[in-house]
């Protein structure tokens, strides 16, 4: 039987001297980025997908100071996929409960509560280089496409 931890007894580091560990300047996460994201998907029918993106709009709209962007933009079957990620903070900002973090975890509730028809779901924030996320990159930088422009040509597709 071994004897239970304290507080003192050091972390195995599978043989790697502490020292030696590789953590970056003023890296105190070991690698982990300080800003937190949350995606949330909604899954609007192809024929109510427009809809879903303009009150979408307008419920990110109500709260121009919470950081959201669009992470990705599929079809799946006969929904339409609408991937967005909402910036909750810096992990200090969240452990304290700070305004910022609060109006993020607020917006994503709106969000949810009023965007339930169209089956919200919080969502791995899809990787830069996956379909989706280059198909929503290639919105955000043409200027002859809206998000609403793309969301209709996919709810075409067929």
């Amino acid at each position: 039987m071994s004897t239970p931890r304290t507080s003192t007894d050091r972390i195995p580091t599978d043989g790697i001297p502490t020292d030696r560990i590789p953590v970056g300047p003023q890296d105190t996460y070991a690698g982990l980025r300080r800003d937190l994201e949350i995606g949330l998907r909604l899954a609007p029918t192809r024929a109510t997908a427009a809809v879903a993106a303009k009150s979408l709009a307008a419920f990110l709209d109500a709260e121009p100071t919470v950081p959201v962007r669009l992470a990705g933009l599929s079809v799946d079957d006969s929904r339409v996929l609408i991937t967005i990620a909402v910036t909750l903070g810096e992990i200090s900002d969240i452990k304290v409960a700070g305004g910022h973090s609060r109006a993020a975890v607020l917006l994503l509730q709106r969000v949810v509560d009023g965007l339930a028809a169209y089956d919200p779901a919080f969502a791995t924030v899809p990787a830069p280089t996956s379909a989706e996320a280059r198909l929503a990159a290639h919105v955000l930088t043409r200027p002859e496409h809206t998000v609403e422009s793309a969301v209709r040509q996919l709810a075409r597709l067929g």
